[in-house]
């Protein structure tokens, strides 16, 4: 990785730690050891927030999506074509390309990676919503 991309890394990796950090610290307006269940009209969406924020976290712990995109669940199962080409995602981390197995699959983060352990050979796609994208191209679901 060049010196230019780890300095934009690091720069998002402070960004996003900060705006964490000022998420999860104390809301303005609601005083120290105030209990998150009082509601006071100036704390009761903060509080209301809060809860929701908590129930997402705890469904991100089972592994479930905090979004209806893809994930590694909802792709099994499902083939997509681009120019001719059709994959298929199979169980356990089959990759199938023309019904065979060919490579495996598995999901990071917001992208699905393909690859080889035998050749080393790998292949990224990402995930946006419901849709797989190949170098910023769509990839077409095949019904």
């Amino acid at each position: 990785m060049s010196r230019h991309a780890k300095f934009i890394t690091g720069i998002v990796l402070v960004a996003v730690g900060l705006a964490v950090w000022r998420f999860m610290s104390e809301p303005a307006g609601v005083p120290l050891g105030t209990p998150l269940s009082a509601e006071t009209p100036e704390s009761g969406s903060i509080v209301r927030g809060q809860a929701s924020m908590v129930s997402r976290l705890q469904r991100s712990t089972d592994h479930e999506p905090l979004t209806d995109g893809l994930n590694e669940r909802t792709l099994v199962g499902t083939k997509w074509e681009r120019d001719g080409f059709g994959l298929e995602f199979g169980a356990d981390g089959r990759l199938l390309i023309g019904g065979r197995e060919r490579a495996q699959w598995r999901v990071e983060g917001s992208r699905v990676r393909l690859y080889r352990d035998r050749t080393g050979e790998e292949h990224w796609l990402d995930i946006v919503g419901n849709k797989l994208m190949w170098k910023g191209q769509e990839i077409g679901r095949v019904p």
